[in-house]
């Protein structure tokens, strides 16, 4: 096989600059420069004429020099993991909302190193290093972030945390309606004639779990004859069949409490124990133990039976995190941090049924 002689095969295309629509348009470079940066100081029909020569000409920004000229990257790093169904639906959120606007994310996590604090602070340096216009956190970074707090604000860099709430009240941050999903938990709980409620919860010190149980417990204590019995978990595990000693544990604190019937895990993973748990007791779901969850992780309605969840909307929550940071960084949102709650709704399925009778359990 021969190629043909001479540079023209080996020649890279030249990159397509303004000053060429300028040309073919008859405007100036500067106006066609203003309509491509966004100005709106050029009439309607100017701008949809650069816009239809720069597509037709297949004009692409260079956004390096871009960044340099503006102080932006167009990047927001993102420190969220999608290591269930839930989170995975964050990033989604994260990700299209970002495309949208014209901005690059850049994803970075500690896959199975959840509690490797150097590692993870390691990735936050690395976001700072990268000149990124704004970060978002998912709660395992959220913790190591107040190391580097003077960093992110020395460096005006916005900042949103997601299921947790910023150290010192420095970030906005977007969650869960953590009241609603008390209410609609035990109000469906209360329907089926439960007044003796196990609530596992996640690990202390971690915001949404934190106000979760509080919620919760607040909730039970106001059924007639309720009685809240509270159980914090050490750590909630990443994949729902991992940590045996939590189906251990609740299976401990019902043999301790007959009298439960109801068990109200903080999330989905935590319910799978619960099964697990029932399992070991042979207590029959939902006949002598109803079990309910939080998140609606896509293996709950795979349980035997389906788990009744209370299903948050992960995508909602990733895109109006976004939303946050590219207001702060686009100047739209300044003041007092912001704090979004996004509504949630009561997924029933075969899990939960009435309160066993004092005589069969």
């Amino acid at each position: 096989m021969f190629l043909p002689s001479g540079p023209s095969h080996m020649s890279k295309p030249k990159r397509l600059n303004q000053t060429a629509i300028a040309k073919a348009t008859g405007l100036s470079r500067a106006t066609v420069s203003l309509v491509l940066r966004g100005g709106t100081g050029p009439a309607e029909a100017t701008r949809n004429k650069v816009y239809t020569a720069a597509r037709r000409m297949g004009y692409q920004p260079n956004e390096l020099v871009h960044s340099i000229r503006s102080g932006k990257s167009r990047t927001i790093g993102v420190l969220v993991q999608p290591y269930d169904s839930y989170w995975r639906d964050v990033c989604y959120g994260i990700h299209d909302r970002l495309i949208e606007a014209g901005y690059l994310p850049m994803f970075l996590w500690n896959n199975d190193r959840p509690n490797n604090e150097e590692y993870g602070c390691e990735q936050i340096r690395r976001l700072l290093s990268r000149w990124v216009d704004g970060v978002i956190l998912s709660p395992n970074f959220a913790d190591l972030y107040a190391s580097h707090l003077h960093e992110f604000q020395t460096r005006n860099i916005p900042l949103v945390i997601i299921d947790h709430m910023a150290a010192q009240g420095a970030a906005d941050s977007v969650g869960s309606d953590e009241t609603q999903i008390a209410a609609l938990s035990v109000a469906h709980l209360r329907r089926l004639g439960h007044r003796q409620i196990l609530i596992v919860s996640g690990p202390e010190g971690l915001g949404w779990a934190d106000k979760r149980a509080n919620a919760i417990k607040a909730e039970v204590e106001k059924i007639e004859g309720g009685t809240p019995h509270l159980l914090r978990v050490p750590l909630e595990p990443l994949e729902p069949n991992e940590m045996p000693e939590i189906a251990q544990m609740i299976a401990a604190a019902l043999r301790q409490k007959p009298e439960i019937t109801a068990v109200l895990a903080g999330t989905d993973r935590i319910a799978k124990s619960a099964y697990r748990a029932a399992q070991e007791l042979q207590w029959a779901v939902p006949g002598r133990l109803s079990i309910s969850g939080v998140a609606d992780l896509n293996f709950s309605a795979l349980l035997t039976p389906s788990l009744t969840t209370v299903r948050q909307d992960g995508y909602a929550m990733g895109r109006q995190a976004t939303q946050f940071v590219l207001e702060r960084t686009a100047g739209l949102l300044t003041g007092a941090p912001r704090v979004a709650q996004i509504p949630v709704t009561l997924v029933e399925r075969g899990s939960t049924g009435p309160a066993a009778s004092p005589h069969s359990r």
